[in-house]
């Protein structure tokens, strides 16, 4: 018997990018007060660096967190900034992103909450995912929020999974994840032990449990539950 949905959060419950251009200019302006001086176009290549840099250290089940990814980036360019600053800087990255939220949110976490817990497990090194719920009013329907930097451990890798439904309290075989990576949410998912639901483009070769749209989960998971 399912008792939990564990969503992912990019390309699942919402679409979201960042223009890093605009904030390496806002990172490249607020460094000036420290007498830190870089070219925002360089600041941009050494963050785009950071980020292939990142993907290479999820490989090993490992995550940065926004104080380990700014210097990583930084430090490519001779600079070193302290714990307070990057919480700005970070900061900044959430103020000038972009996030747009699948249709129906609403209704379908009503929906589900009925007869579920919800969680969020997010492969994020920043608190962004979380504050975008929280500041649009998801929040309240998540009885636990995980992003990857939480505890320094990516999707796929079991461990996250296991943390995850820790906190909220259900055996393996209660939980569903939902997401919209195949190799991240679903396999990640099944090797934890959880259901998974992969949310499809319509080109995926997954043979397993799959919806197009997130309003039809509802529906889904009491077929699960048959």
């Amino acid at each position: 018997m399912t008792r939990a949905v564990i969503f992912d959060f990019g390309g699942t419950l919402a679409q979201t990018k960042t223009p890093w251009d605009t904030v390496c200019n806002r990172i490249a302006e607020r460094l000036e007060y420290m007498d830190i001086d870089v070219d925002p176009v360089d600041l941009e290549e050494a963050v785009k660096e950071t980020i292939e840099y990142r993907y290479q250290r999820h490989t090993l089940g490992l995550e940065l967190d926004s104080y380990q990814f700014f210097n990583h980036a930084l430090e490519k360019l001779g600079h070193n900034v302290p714990v307070d600053v990057t919480d700005e800087l970070e900061q900044m990255v959430y103020d000038e992103g972009y996030t747009s939220f699948v249709d129906n949110l609403e209704e379908t976490l009503m929906t589900l909450s009925e007869d579920y817990m919800l969680a969020l497990l997010s492969n994020s090194w920043l608190e962004a995912p979380r504050q975008a719920l929280r500041d649009h009013g998801y929040g309240r329907w998540f009885k636990a929020m995980v992003c990857s930097y939480d505890i320094g451990i990516p999707k796929p890798d079991p461990r996250i999974f296991r943390h995850t439904i820790d906190l909220l309290g259900v055996h393996q075989s209660e939980a569903v994840m939902v997401g919209d990576s195949l190799e991240a949410d679903i396999k990640g998912a099944l090797a934890a032990g959880l259901q998974a639901v992969l949310v499809d483009d319509g080109f995926s070769q997954w043979s397993g449990p799959k919806i197009m749209e997130l309003s039809t989960l509802p529906g889904l998971l009491r077929t699960l539950d048959v």
